[in-house]
């Protein structure tokens, strides 16, 4: 019976004790959550505690509340938009200028139309848009990822290119010849490639005429000049010193080198016979070799004697600073080029005869207004720029441009010191210009058949108007 009564009481009240447990039990927690996430707020917990999400701390309730009504305040939800009929206006979030129905997409990119509201696709402040100008949302510039850059001011010059060939300079050359005939008695350079110093000892000489000359010097012949007369036989000062010195003539007389250089011809060996006028060997000083870069001929007009110009080792990537030496008055007929020549300085020899080399010019450098060469667009009109008018507003601008270097088009008119142009991006803008109606302004659109005539690069242009050579 005793169990049967505690059964029943169970049933009948347990219920109401587990409901005022649980009750008193959530209102403590909910007592006891007094801080929450600011990034994530259905998240809360006591102080001290961090999210469970993202680990941050948790902030006290009261700075929710306050946050939450600064927001209203500041970020009031803006006013829908509705047509005539009083429906709702739709637009791409990309290129505000479409509208269409709930469910539609953007015939350009694609994407679904959003709810329009009173801040989309309008310029509070600017009803007075510059002229020719369209509007870009900024939200969309940053998407487009347009870059701007001003119009200023550059020093340089047209850059002109060539390819050349390294060679010797003549000037640096020796020939040494015998004027007698004789016998070389001994060779002291005995291969090509030898290199030697001014006054190192090449070869030694028996001639009899050389000798008769060199007795009438000793005993002071009063016929002619008895020291000319052994200049003329090929007899250097320190020869002619060396037999004052020891006062009787030389059976083998002996010949210096003239200069430092390095046996480029040897054309003898030791005890061969040469005859009068016979060409022992060649020196040459490679100290300074010369670079003869084949200029085209529409090119040449523009180079003079002094024009600065870099020239690279292709093979080795190596690069020398020099200037224009010599320009040849004729041209090669058959590459329709005329020989330019550089003057490199070459002390350790690392510049050989026969590289190719590549040689640029920077002929008639100046301050010129310029811009990026990538902002320059071309279509079936001429060159235009995508100006920058300030406060979200682009608008094309036709211009005159002069030579393209160093990455910068030089703009003869059309712009000033100070405008600032797109230079990335402006595809895009101008897509939206010729959508928006913008190149209206400028006399001609680039729809239809002038759009066929649009080019990202330059066209070939005469009278001297070269982009880049």
């Amino acid at each position: 019976m005793r169990i049967l009564f505690f059964t029943l009481f169970l049933f009948t009240f347990a219920p109401f004790v587990m409901a005022a447990g649980n009750g008193v039990t959530a209102s403590s927690q909910t007592e006891a959550h007094t801080h929450y996430c600011p990034m994530h707020p259905e998240e809360t917990g006591m102080e001290g505690d961090n999210c469970p999400i993202c680990g941050m701390h948790l902030v006290p309730m009261e700075d929710k509340v306050m946050d939450m009504d600064a927001k209203h305040e500041m970020h009031s939800p803006p006013e829908a938009v509705q047509d005539a009929d009083g429906q709702q206006v739709y637009i791409c979030p990309m290129h505000p200028h479409i509208t269409g129905e709930e469910g539609d997409n953007c015939p350009i990119c694609g994407m679904h139309l959003m709810p329009k509201n009173e801040g989309s696709g309008s310029h509070k402040g600017h009803e007075d848009k510059p002229e020719g100008a369209f509007l870009i949302d900024p939200s969309y510039i940053q998407t487009l990822g347009v870059k701007t850059s001003g119009v200023t001011h550059h020093e340089f010059g047209r850059e002109i290119r060539a390819f050349g060939k390294i060679a010797p300079s003549t000037r640096l050359e020796y020939a040494i010849d015998v004027r007698t005939k004789g016998w070389i008695v001994d060779l002291a350079v005995d291969a090509v490639g030898d290199t030697v110093k001014k006054g190192d000892l090449l070869f030694t000489y028996y001639s009899p005429d050389l000798m008769n000359a060199q007795s009438d010097f000793l005993i002071g012949s009063r016929v002619g000049n008895a020291a000319q007369r052994l200049r003329l036989y090929g007899m250097d000062d320190k020869a002619i010193a060396e037999l004052k010195e020891r006062g009787k003539f030389f059976e083998e007389t002996p010949f210096y080198a003239p200069e430092d250089g390095t046996v480029t011809m040897l054309n003898v060996r030791k005890g061969g016979h040469v005859n009068e006028g016979g060409s022992v060997l060649k020196l040459q000083d490679f100290s300074k070799v010369w670079v003869n870069a084949d200029v085209p001929i529409r090119d040449v007009q523009f180079l003079e004697v002094g024009v600065p110009a870099k020239v690279t080792v292709p093979e080795t990537g190596a690069s020398y600073d020099t200037f224009v030496d010599f320009i040849h008055p004729v041209n090669d007929p058959k590459s329709r080029t005329v020989p330019v020549r550089l003057v490199l300085d070459n002390p350790d020899g690392s510049l050989k005869p026969d590289t190719y080399a590549d040689a640029a010019f920077s002929a008639d450098p100046k301050s010129r207004l310029a811009v990026p060469e990538e902002a320059v667009l071309y279509g079936g009109m001429g060159a235009y720029v995508i100006e920058d008018a300030g406060d979200g507003y682009f608008r094309p601008v036709m211009v005159e441009t002069g030579i393209t270097s160093q990455g910068l088009t030089e703009i003869t008119s059309g712009l000033s010191h100070g405008q600032s142009i797109v230079k990335s991006g402006q595809f895009m803008l101008d897509a939206e210009s010729n959508l928006k109606g913008g190149m209206a302004a400028m006399g001609h659109d680039h729809g239809g058949e002038q759009m066929k005539g649009m080019t990202s690069q330059p066209t070939p242009q005469d009278g001297g108007q070269s982009h880049a050579h």
